[in-house]
Parts: C-alpha cells; sequence; structure tokens
C-alpha cells in the first residue's frame, strides 16, 4: 500500500437512480452523470475514497439523517433540514422546475389561473416547497398529490389520475403528448454531509473553492455536458405550434460552392450537410409536415439581398457571432458546428495588420469572420476560393482564408498550390442559420431543434460531403518516382538486349554492305533536297519571329491599355469616396444652425412673457435660419464640384459681428449645459475679407466640440485677436477655443484629424460625434492657407488654435445705405400683383409679407389659371406678375412664354419675376431665356423682394 493509500480517508456516499444526474446505481453498472463527475472532480482536492451505498433516494435521505451515510448530492435547501443535516457553503448546481401537463388538455395553459381546482402531482421535499411558494404568489387554489418516486408521479399524470406535475427542468424520461406549460422556479441543490461528519464539511468547503476558483465554470461546464435537452422539451409551446401552423412551407438559401455545408449538385440541386440538417431540426420538433425549400446563390450579396426581400426565410451558414449580425442587420442561431479556419499564404507568416488579404466574396461567413478578427486589414475579393488560391500563388495577395474542412482538398488541386504553406487560426468559426431580426420567433424554433440535436451532429454528418481530391497522372508520377526509376531499369534491360540482337542482325547484313553502297549516290541526291527543303524552313522560322515580335507589340499595348483602364477605375473610385466624404460633410455643417433653430425655438416658449427676451431669441433663429440657408446653398454649389473642389468665396464683413453671430447660436446649448462661455475680442480692423459659410463651419465646429466635451457647469474661453500680416494690408486673425472638460490623451492628439477618429474615453461615456468634424476644420483651415495648434490633457481640457490670413477691407458702401433706411419707402397702394404660386403655405407668407406695403394681391394656383385671369383681365389691371416655376398642370417657364406670346402687347409686355427655390445660375439664365424681368429666390429675403418690386412699381 501506498503513502497516498494510506492518507485516503473513507467516505460513504449514497448513490441513487437518476438520468443524467447519477446514473449506474449497482456495483457492476458504469456511473455516469453530472453528479458522479461532480464527485470526482471533487476528489482531486481531497484525500477522500468514496464507499457507494446505493437505494432509494428517502431511502438514503433516511440514513444520511442516522449517520449511516457521510454523504448525499442533490439535496436541494430547506429551513427544516438546518439542524438535521450539513449544508456546505456553495451548491453543487441549480436546477429550474417545470410545470407538465397531457397536449390535449385544453383547459390548462400558461395563465396560473387554469390550474385553479386542479390536481398537481408532486415529489415532498424541493419540489413541494416550489409548488406552495408558485400557488402562494399567484393567489392560485389547487390540490398537491404526493408521490415516493419519479415513475409514479410520470405514471400518474399520464393516466390523468393528476392534472399538472412539477418536473427539474433537467429530468429525462420522454412521455408522448406533455408539454411544458410554465415555469416554476429555480432551486439550488448541494452536497450535504451527516450531522456527525462536520469534519468532511470542512474540508468538502476548502475543497469546493479551490475547484471553482480554478475553474469558475465548472457547473456550467457540467450542465451543458449531461442536461441536454430531454425528449419532454421536444412538446411544443403555444406560441411554437401556432407557428408551425403559419409555416408549412419554409424556404432556406443557402452558399451553392461551399461544401461539405452547402452546394449545389450538376442538376442545381442542394447537397451538403444542410440536406440533411434542416429536416433532423424539424424532426426532433416532431414538425416533419414542414416542407422545406431550397434556394441557392453565387455571392453573399445575393443571398443576403434574398434574405432582406423575403424571398427565403433564413440562410446558411453564416458565421454565427452577434456582433458581426448586428453590423449587416440581422440576428442569428445557435451555432451548429464549430469550426476553424486557415491562413493559406506563401513564404513567411504574414504581419496580419499589413497584409493583402484575398478573400472570396460569394462565402458570407469567412467575410464575416474577417470583418470581426481582422477587422483592418486590407482586403481583395474575388468570386471563388480557386481565385484567391490564385492570386496568393501568384504574389497578388499575402494571404487567404479557407475552411479547415476544404484545406487539403483544394491545395491538392492544383501543382502550383502545393508551395503554399497553412496555419490553422486561433479563432473558432461558428456556423448557423441567420433570419431578419423581425424573425425572432423562427431562431427561437430553430434553436429549440438545434438544442436537441446531437453535439457532434453536424460535423459527423459532414464527413461525407467532404470534396474528395482525385488523383492525376501527373501527380501519381510526382508522388511515384520509384515506379519511373524501375521502369526506366526495365527499358535499359530490354535496350542492352535489343542491341544484342540487332548486332547479330548487322553481322548477317554485312554481306550486303555492297549493295548499300551502290545507293550512296541516291541518297546524295536526296540529301541535296533535303537542303534545300532546310532552307524554306528557316526562312519560314524568320517569319514566324516577326509574326511573334508583332504579337508582343500587340500585347504591349494591351497592357498599356489595361494600365490605362486601372487608373480610369481607380479615378472613379476616388470621386465616389469623395462623394461620400462629400455626404458625411454636409450632415456635419448643417447641424449646428439647425440645434440653433430648435433651441431658440424651445426657448422662445419659456420666455413669452418677456418680450425682450422674446424678440433675442425670434432675432438668433433668424440669424440661425439665414446660416443654414448659407450652408445649404453652398453644399449644393460644392455638390456640383468634382475630386472635393472647394473655392473660397471672400467678402467683406464685419469681423466682430461674425464673431458674435457664430457664438449666439449656441446660447441654447450653453443654457441647456449651464455652460459659461467667455469672449474677448480684440480686432484692430473692423472689416475684414472673410469666407462667411466655411470660416463659420470652422468656428461653429471648435465650439460644438468644446460644449460636447465639456461637463454641465464647466467653463469655455474664445478669445479672437489680431495679429500683424506678411504685408500692410493682410493681417493674421488668432482664435483660441479653450475648455475644461475631458481632454485628449496625447496619443490620441496625433489622430485628431483623421477621418472618423474618435478619442476611447469619448465613446465610452456616450457623447456622440462621428469623428469628422476636426478633419473638416483642417482641411478648410490648409484650404485657407493656416494653421491649427491643438493642446490637451485628461481630465484638464484642450485648447484649439487657429491662424488665418485676411485682407483688410473698408465698411461697404451699400452696408451704410441699408443701415440708414428702413421700410417706410415700400408703399404700393393702389397697385396690384398677380401671384402664381402652387403652394398654400408659400403663397400664405408671401400675401402676408406684401400686403404690409398696401399692394392688392391676387393669386393663381398654377400656371394655366395665371394665364385665364390676365386673359379675362383688362389690360393695365394687374401691375405684376410673381411667377413660381415648379407648379403643376403648366410650369412657369411655359406660362411666361404663352404671356409673351399674347396679342394684347400690354399684357404680352407685363413684367414677370421669377419668385422660385430653383437658385442656380442657371435658373436665373434660363428665366430671362423665357422672358422674364428677373428672379427672386426663396427662401425670401424681406428688403431685397420689396426694392425688387419698388424697382417696377415706381409711384
Amino acid at each position: 500500500m501506498s503513502i497516498a493509500d494510506a492518507n485516503e480517508q473513507v467516505v460513504r456516499i449514497g448513490y441513487y437512480e437518476n438520468d443524467n444526474f447519477q446514473s449506474g446505481a449497482a456495483g457492476c453498472l458504469v456511473k455516469t452523470g453530472y453528479s458522479y463527475e461532480y464527485m470526482q472532480r471533487l476528489r482531486l482536492y481531497t484525500n477522500w475514497k468514496y464507499e457507494y451505498v446505493y437505494g432509494s433516494y428517502g431511502d438514503l435521505y433516511a440514513k444520511l439523517l442516522s449517520g449511516e451515510i457521510d454523504i448525499l448530492t442533490g439535496l436541494a435547501y430547506k429551513k427544516d433540514r438546518e439542524g438535521k443535516i450539513l449544508y456546505p457553503e456553495q451548491a453543487m448546481g441549480n436546477t429550474t422546475y417545470v410545470f407538465l401537463k397531457r397536449m390535449q388538455d385544453l383547459t390548462i395553459n400558461s395563465n396560473p389561473q387554469s390550474i385553479v381546482g386542479k390536481k398537481i402531482g408532486v415529489i415532498p421535499g424541493a419540489m413541494a416547497d416550489i409548488t406552495r411558494n408558485y400557488l402562494a404568489k399567484n393567489q392560485v387554489d389547487a390540490e398537491m398529490v404526493f408521490f415516493s418516486d419519479v415513475k409514479q408521479r410520470d405514471r400518474a399524470l399520464i393516466d390523468g389520475r393528476v392534472d399538472v406535475t412539477i418536473v427539474e427542468g433537467n429530468e429525462t424520461g420522454a412521455m408522448a403528448g406533455i408539454t411544458v406549460i410554465a415555469e416554476a422556479g429555480l432551486a439550488d441543490y448541494f452536497v450535504c454531509v451527516s450531522k456527525q461528519r462536520p469534519d468532511l464539511l470542512a474540508n468538502l468547503n476548502q475543497a469546493q473553492k479551490e475547484m471553482f476558483w480554478e475553474n469558475p465554470k465548472l457547473k456550467e461546464m457540467l450542465a451543458n455536458t449531461w442536461y441536454r435537452r430531454s425528449e419532454i422539451s421536444t412538446a411544443l409551446a403555444d406560441w411554437e405550434q401556432e407557428w408551425a401552423a403559419n409555416h408549412k412551407n419554409f424556404v432556406i438559401g443557402y452558399t451553392r460552392k461551399f461544401l461539405p455545408y452547402s452546394a449545389a449538385d450538376e442538376s442545381g440541386n442542394l447537397t451538403g450537410v444542410l440536406k440533411e440538417l434542416a429536416p433532423e431540426i424539424f424532426h426532433e420538433l416532431k414538425l416533419d409536415d414542414i416542407q422545406i425549400t431550397y434556394k441557392g446563390y453565387d455571392t453573399a450579396e445575393e443571398m443576403l439581398a434574398a434574405l432582406r426581400n423575403r424571398d427565403v426565410d433564413v440562410i446558411f451558414p453564416v458565421y454565427s457571432e452577434f456582433w458581426s449580425a448586428e453590423q449587416q442587420d440581422f440576428a442569428t442561431s445557435d451555432p451548429v458546428i464549430s469550426s476553424y479556419y486557415n491562413l493559406v499564404y506563401r513564404g513567411d507568416y504574414p504581419n496580419m495588420e499589413t497584409a493583402v488579404l484575398a478573400l472570396n466574396r460569394a462565402n458570407l461567413s469567412i467575410l464575416s469572420f474577417q470583418g470581426v478578427h481582422y477587422p483592418h486589414t486590407q482586403v481583395l475579393y474575388f468570386p471563388s476560393v480557386e481565385e484567391c488560391l490564385d492570386a496568393v500563388a501568384e504574389g497578388r495577395a499575402d494571404a487567404t482564408l479557407i475552411s479547415g474542412q476544404r484545406t487539403d482538398y483544394l491545395l491538392r488541386s492544383k501543382n502550383r498550390y502545393r508551395d503554399l504553406l497553412t496555419a490553422q487560426l486561433p479563432q473558432s468559426a461558428t456556423l448557423g442559420f441567420a433570419a431578419l431580426r423581425t424573425a425572432s420567433d423562427t431562431l427561437r424554433i430553430l434553436n429549440h431543434g438545434i438544442a436537441l440535436l446531437s453535439p457532434d451532429f453536424t460535423l459527423v454528418h459532414s464527413y461525407p460531403y467532404e470534396e474528395k481530391h482525385k488523383t492525376t497522372f501527373q501527380e501519381f508520377l510526382t508522388d511515384n518516382l520509384w515506379l519511373l526509376f524501375l521502369a526506366g531499369v526495365v527499358i535499359f534491360i530490354l535496350i542492352i538486349n535489343d542491341w544484342q540482337k540487332k548486332k547479330k542482325y548487322l553481322q548477317l547484313k554485312e554481306s550486303k554492305q555492297r549493295e548499300l553502297e551502290a545507293k550512296i549516290g541516291e541518297i546524295s541526291m536526296l540529301n541535296h533536297d533535303l537542303q534545300q527543303k532546310q532552307t524554306m524552313l528557316e526562312r519560314a522560322a524568320e517569319e514566324q519571329e516577326a509574326q511573334i515580335r508583332e504579337i508582343s507589340f500587340l500585347n504591349e499595348h494591351l497592357q498599356n491599355q489595361q494600365t490605362e483602364l486601372e487608373e480610369a477605375k481607380e479615378a472613379a473610385e476616388a470621386a465616389n469616396n469623395a462623394k461620400t466624404a462629400f455626404l458625411f460633410n454636409m450632415s456635419h455643417d448643417i447641424r449646428t444652425p439647425l440645434n440653433a433653430i430648435i433651441g431658440f425655438t424651445d426657448l422662445e416658449d419659456r420666455v413669452l412673457g418677456n418680450k425682450e427676451r422674446y424678440l433675442d431669441y425670434h432675432n438668433k433663429v433668424k440669424i440661425a435660419s439665414r446660416q443654414l440657408l448659407k450652408i445649404l446653398n453652398n453644399v449644393l454649389e460644392m455638390a456640383r464640384i468634382e475630386n472635393k473642389k472647394i473655392i473660397l468665396e471672400e467678402d467683406v464683413i464685419d469681423a466682430r459681428g461674425f464673431i458674435e453671430t457664430c457664438t449666439a447660436m449656441f446660447e441654447g446649448e450653453l443654457f441647456a449645459k449651464n455652460i459659461t462661455l467667455q469672449t474677448n475680442i480684440e480686432i484692430i480692423h473692423p472689416y475684414l475679407y472673410i469666407d462667411y459659410t466655411h470660416l463659420s463651419e470652422i468656428l461653429m465646429n471648435l465650439l460644438s466640440n468644446a460644449i460636447k466635451y465639456t461637463a454641465d457647469g464647466g467653463q469655455i474661453e474664445a478669445s479672437f485677436r489680431e495679429l500683424p500680416g506678411e504685408t500692410a494690408d493682410t493681417c493674421i486673425m488668432e482664435s483660441t477655443i479653450a475648455d475644461n472638460g475631458i481632454g485628449m490623451s496625447q496619443e490620441y492628439i496625433h489622430q485628431i484629424f483623421e477621418v472618423f477618429s474618435r478619442e476611447r474615453n469619448t465613446s465610452q461615456s456616450g457623447i456622440q460625434g462621428t469623428g469628422l468634424g476636426m478633419s473638416i476644420v483642417k482641411q478648410l483651415v490648409e484650404l485657407m492657407k493656416g494653421t491649427i495648434t491643438v493642446d490637451s490633457q485628461i481630465g484638464k481640457g484642450t485648447k484649439i488654435i487657429i491662424r488665418l490670413p485676411h485682407r483688410i477691407g473698408e465698411e461697404p458702401e451699400t452696408q451704410v445705405a441699408l443701415s440708414s433706411k428702413g421700410n417706410k419707402d415700400f408703399d404700393f397702394t393702389d397697385k396690384r400683383i398677380l401671384l402664381a404660386e402652387d403652394n398654400d403655405l408659400n403663397a400664405e407668407i408671401s400675401i402676408e409679407l406684401l400686403s404690409a406695403t398696401g399692394v392688392t394681391i391676387e393669386r393663381a394656383c398654377d400656371g394655366v389659371e395665371c394665364i385665364d385671369m390676365l386673359s379675362k383681365a383688362p389690360a393695365g389691371y394687374y401691375d405684376l406678375i410673381l411667377m413660381d416655376i415648379q407648379m403643376p398642370n403648366m410650369d412657369g417657364y411655359e406660362a411666361t412664354r404663352n404671356i409673351r406670346s399674347m396679342e394684347d402687347p400690354a399684357k404680352a409686355g407685363i413684367p414677370i419675376f421669377a419668385m422660385t427655390a430653383n437658385a442656380f445660375r442657371e435658373d436665373r439664365e434660363n428665366a430671362a431665356i423665357v422672358g422674364m424681368d428677373g428672379h427672386i429666390a426663396k427662401p425670401i429675403d424681406i428688403p431685397t423682394l420689396f426694392a425688387t418690386i419698388k424697382s417696377v412699381l415706381k409711384p
């Protein structure tokens, strides 16, 4: 006996039969189950040697109380047991209890009130306690009928002696026609110790503590191993039965070239493990009457489109990973197989951060796998896995990803692949089904069936569908060089033998040598003929070489054309990227004035009784609206410029007023976050040449970021000072925006101007943003030949300084004139205007604005009505027509042509002004071409409108 054996402590453990929990309750039987494996693992942390005592649960519990056994597993906690047995500090597991009923009993459902007055079969102990708690919680009056063992209880339910039974969710034992109606509760169960053995309890507590420390997921692992869903759980819940009734036909989309999982055979029919997997899932659920239809697709895009268009119910196979599924806006089932991918490469193992991957665009699972594990790796897409391997073999790509079950077949399919190397990737590739997020019931049904499958069902059934390599004759010779050697030896022996025979033959022919000499003359003549033919062949060879040179020239020409096509493709992609960036910039630019409009509108509602503040907020809404209009006009102009060309348009502007306008737009946001904005303006020359739209875009981006990343109650300082320029007629405007917000790390400052870049702490704090703003600022500052510097510390704040050169201007005369005039000169009393406007809201605004001048306004709803009203009115009745362009029945251009062609010269010559939202230069030119006298752009600028009308309706 060893020292270890001498130190072992014999522990008497009660062992009762309970499928999956512990089986083999006899000395000659093999023992398995959750409890058995748990106790064997526990033994590694103790010096216990088990002595099994067999019996029923009730008998063994009595022996535990009397001290005839030391340990009994699977006991739930009960208050009245505390003084009778010893409980450890931690449970060995837990179980969910559920209620079962006969499927044909339609009086009972998931509503607790449906079991009022019914008989419930229970086993004394934890089941009885959980049943009492459930009845009390739901205020249900039902009769509990007690049974001594599980078989008696189950038989009573089948025979109808009880209406409902409570069972452990992990119990097995198939009962046809039985279904789950509700969850009763959850209970822990323990390894309990006899009260007479407190020494074992101390050992048990310490052993469980160490075991769970080393393997925190032990209970979950054991539960997944031993507690597969039983035959009882194949019974469908009410909602599952309803789903089955509505899905007699089920359509599955699959990838056509992805064996062993799915493919299309020569007849176009499905082959692969999917052919067996899908029917088996429904068979496990007893839904064999569902008709399954399969649709194959060549590319991942086609298969996803079919899913989104609801041409199929689910698709297969997909990478069963939640993040990837969320990015593609679908949901995945539980995995049906856990596979792996091989990295196939040439030469040294590639650096995945800088490598170029060749991927099969038809394989959705591999595309999703790459997007999750190698999102920053550059990818080249090919229509098939063979073309991916060709790209790696030819050096156009560094590596490709291939399913582990296909690697051997593919690498042996061509000799050129034999130099390629493989490495299994560490990440597992779990595959499953995918459905639209709105089809959650479908995925739940599939998950139910998948849970009932054998864990290795898909793997085992995939082997027959693995592609088998057929050895070619060349491969056979390469792999069997010894056969070539043997054949060579045999041939050599045959040659020697033949030579010996020929030697004898030549000896016999020596006598005929003289006859041959007589024919030498004839042979010489033949040789002369051959020389002439050789000369002809040489000439033919020269002609062929000339043709080859011509073909080489044509080939070089084709290669040049290919290069030009590739350059054109790159130019097109660059243009497309420019358009994409343009759309992002547009969204970012309009957000700030739009927020100001919304914010000040809300503030107006709060100060209705304070006229001064109301007018102030109202004026700021106007300012923000004009700023939004400027941005939109500029955006529309930029949309027509290719390759991101931006034209700077500088006008003489009041610099101080410009700055105050920009800061005023943020008063609503500052007020909402109780942030103090301190503005300091030190300007020597009040009027500067400024690109109003783009400079305001820069300042609003910086102020918006400062507010966004500054906590409530924080402070922001905006300083603007004029510095000397390089010449006397220029200056440098230095703008400093400083806040005491969350700040940035020094590492991130170097990335701040990259597109879509955001500091990690900003995204974790829930602050929203696209990461485009600072990239936009950087581009505009550089375009204006300025500089930008950033200084920031985490937790202390950020300071951004921009220096831009400006030409010094003088106060515009038009501005002086406008500031000294009001609207008092616009009096159009006794004048009549015909307004052609189809939009009721626009018509109401125009009529209300013009009514203030005393003019009489009559409205036509389209071009036809406008012509009709003018025709019926006497000459001179209308003084002016304001004509919208886009109207039903007849647009403004056509109406103007008809008016100009009228026979009455007074009516044909009436002044007509276009008043439309079509505000581009070509719109103004089109208005002039059809005979209009002017063009007024919407939104309407009131002074411009009145001045234009006054130029025509002179008193």
